[in-house]
């Protein structure tokens, strides 16, 4: 009799306990807070932008607000360490781009976080592609006249960049290696500096977005001679990729989102859910997307996870190729 009636109290017993141990976040209506976009760049940069057009369209679809936390400073190694260290419980969500995500780890000697160790992959947003422009009053009008100069012109032609882990720093040390052309690199501490200097006639070119020297294309302060996307770009049909050139690098800049290593699985999946429908809004196309220039390439966090791991493999063997030692 004491058995049986030992054995009664039990469910009641493991009710009372399952009513006072908390449940796990996932399992917990998620999200039950505001949550937050940590991006690596400052406010009115171009990544910058997005992530708040995605903070806008998340805090609609999650009924939260949704706040864009911006951790500047060291190359994306401050906002990137801080993504690291964030509580992996789906509420900080962090804006990446290439520079951090591929740049970094493949150019830097410490780097206070590893990409694929700390990060857990959401989604890949799409590519913002670039272009070599050189200033108007220039003299060569594609990539191999300008080499031509550059070799009979030794260390003249100044080449701005902002920084080793910039599209156009690697542009321009391909070239050097690769063809011989004996480019002055200019170093400047953020793109805008870097592209007034361009303007301004203080250097002759640059690699960068094709969205930032759009203006000064179309008033003729500035010439393309060649771009990194996949195809020409519909309003320079003149110009050509630079694959056209026999120029073929993996250094084709991107935009993603990536969670802290731990959290839960369905929460990236969620989220993956979540970034896909902001992204396929018609009003977030026209209002962020194209106004960016952002060639849109969504999909899930394994095709993402894969993006990363091949272009870590590609670029670090052209780091190795062109005998770039980490800083």
């Amino acid at each position: 009799m004491r058995t049986h009636h030992f054995s009664a109290v039990i469910p009641v017993i493991v009710a009372a306990i399952a009513a006072v141990v908390p449940v796990p976040a996932p399992a917990q209506t998620w999200p039950a807070k505001p949550l937050r976009i940590l991006i690596s760049s400052a406010p009115g940069a171009t990544s910058d932008t997005v992530s708040r057009g995605v903070a806008e369209q998340l805090s609609k679809s999650l009924g939260q607000p949704v706040i864009v936390d911006n951790r500047v400073g060291a190359d994306g190694m401050i906002g990137m360490e801080a993504c690291a260290r964030a509580a992996p419980d789906g509420y900080t969500l962090c804006a990446t781009t290439s520079n951090v995500i591929i740049w970094n780890m493949v150019l830097r000697s410490k780097l206070p976080y590893d990409s694929l160790r700390d990060f857990a992959p959401v989604m890949h947003a799409g590519f913002f592609d670039s272009t070599l422009v050189a200033n108007a009053s220039r003299s060569y009008n594609n990539v191999r006249e300008l080499i031509a100069f550059a070799k009979a012109n030794p260390e003249k032609v100044n080449w701005g960049h902002f920084g080793v882990n910039s599209t156009g720093y690697m542009y321009m040390s391909y070239l050097k290696k690769s063809r011989g052309a004996p480019f002055f690199a200019v170093p400047y501490k953020t793109q805008p500096q870097n592209m007034l200097a361009l303007v301004s006639n203080e250097t002759d070119l640059t690699v960068t977005a094709i969205n930032t020297a759009a203006p000064h294309i179309k008033s003729g302060k500035l010439k393309a001679l060649a771009v990194t996307s996949a195809k020409r770009v519909d309003w320079l049909p003149n110009v050509p990729t630079f694959e056209e050139e026999e120029i073929k690098l993996p250094l084709r800049s991107w935009e993603g989102y990536h969670f802290p290593i731990a959290v839960p699985r369905e929460l990236v999946e969620r989220m993956n859910t979540e970034l896909r429908r902001a992204y396929d809004t018609p009003a977030f196309r026209t209002n962020v997307v194209e106004r960016v220039g952002l060639v849109p390439n969504t999909g899930t966090p394994e095709t993402f996870d894969l993006h990363i791991r091949t272009q870590l493999k590609a670029v670090g063997e052209l780091v190795n190729y062109l005998g770039l030692k980490p800083e």
